[in-house]
């Protein structure tokens, strides 16, 4: 069998770590992570939208030329607004983190049973169900959440995400040096018939 089928889990570790530390950093300064996430935002709303007028302007077809020039300055105005008033946009974005986390958490809910003989699936699943937890206590303090929730939940998530991916990193660990050590007692086996 050759072993670079077989997954390493390194990949896992490593995003799991990066996901760690990622989330200590924002849970131990939240509101520099929030409005940093909020500027982030509003500069790339702002720049795809003048991007998109730009195009739209280049446009041969009217209709295509109005259509791409109104999008692009809708989203424009948009990012310039979060830019001008990032209490609005942590209000706005904190709305959007509840659904991310919602979906995020039913997602990772549904995906632990399918890792389900591996003794990894319950941190995933407990994960998920985290998500869960966070998607309601944002919508259950909104839209003041927006103060707090942006960096401390986004923080609390990617490091339950990273734990999660840590554990089956490890799992998948264990499965490979089972499966090599399988593949080497047959090997030997072979070995011996043929002698």
């Amino acid at each position: 069998m050759n072993q670079k089928v077989l997954p390493q889990g390194n990949w896992l570790l490593l995003a799991g770590a990066g996901l760690v530390i990622l989330g200590l950093a924002a849970v131990t300064s939240p509101t520099i992570a929030g409005d940093a996430v909020v500027y982030v935002i509003g500069g790339l709303l702002t720049l795809t939208g003048l991007i998109q007028v730009w195009g739209g302007m280049r446009e041969d077809s009217t209709g295509r030329r109005l259509s791409n020039t109104i999008q692009g300055a809708v989203m424009a105005i948009a990012g310039i607004a979060v830019l001008a008033h990032p209490f609005y946009g942590l209000a706005a974005l904190s709305l959007v983190l509840a659904i991310f986390f919602l979906i995020s958490g039913l997602w990772r809910m549904f995906t632990s049973l399918a890792y389900r003989p591996a003794s990894g699936w319950l941190a995933l699943l407990l994960s998920g169900v985290i998500s869960i937890g966070l998607a309601w206590m944002i919508w259950r303090q909104w839209p003041v959440s927006g103060m707090w929730a942006v960096g401390i939940l986004v923080g609390v998530d990617m490091i339950s995400t990273g734990l999660a991916l840590i554990i089956l990193g490890i799992t998948l660990r264990k499965i490979n040096r089972a499966v090599k050590e399988s593949v080497e007692i047959v090997k030997d086996k072979l070995a011996e018939r043929r002698n």
